[in-house]
C-alpha cells in the first residue's frame, strides 16, 4: 500500500512532538500524559501517573486529602499537580 506524500508529511509531526511534551513559557519542555496533564512522575512510569478528575471533583478529592504515596493534589483544571509523597496516607499499625 502506498501512502501519498502530503498523508505522509502531516503525519511527521505528531511523530516528533509526540516524546516531546510541551514547553510553557519561559519553563522547561515537560511531558504530557495521556489524559493532557504534565506528567509528576518519569516518563518511563507514567502508568503510576495519578488520573484526571473532572473539575467540579477536586475540592472534594483536595479536601479528603492524601489516600497514599501515589496520590496528587489537584489544581482546578482536575490534573494532578503535586505527588502526595512518601509519607502521605500510610497508617502506622501497632506491634504486635
Amino acid at each position: 500500500m502506498t501512502i501519498s506524500l502530503p498523508l505522509r508529511l502531516s503525519l511527521v509531526p505528531l511523530v516528533v512532538t509526540a516524546g516531546l511534551g510541551w514547553l510553557p513559557p519561559g519553563g522547561q519542555a515537560q511531558s504530557i500524559h495521556r489524559d493532557g496533564c504534565p506528567l509528576l512522575v518519569p516518563a518511563s512510569q507514567a502508568g503510576l501517573q495519578p488520573m484526571r478528575l473532572q473539575p467540579n471533583e477536586v475540592a472534594e478529592k483536595n479536601a479528603r486529602g492524601c489516600l497514599s504515596p501515589f496520590d496528587a493534589i489537584y489544581g482546578p483544571d482536575g490534573c494532578p499537580q503535586k505527588l502526595c509523597g512518601p509519607d502521605a496516607g500510610l497508617i502506622q499499625l501497632p506491634l504486635p
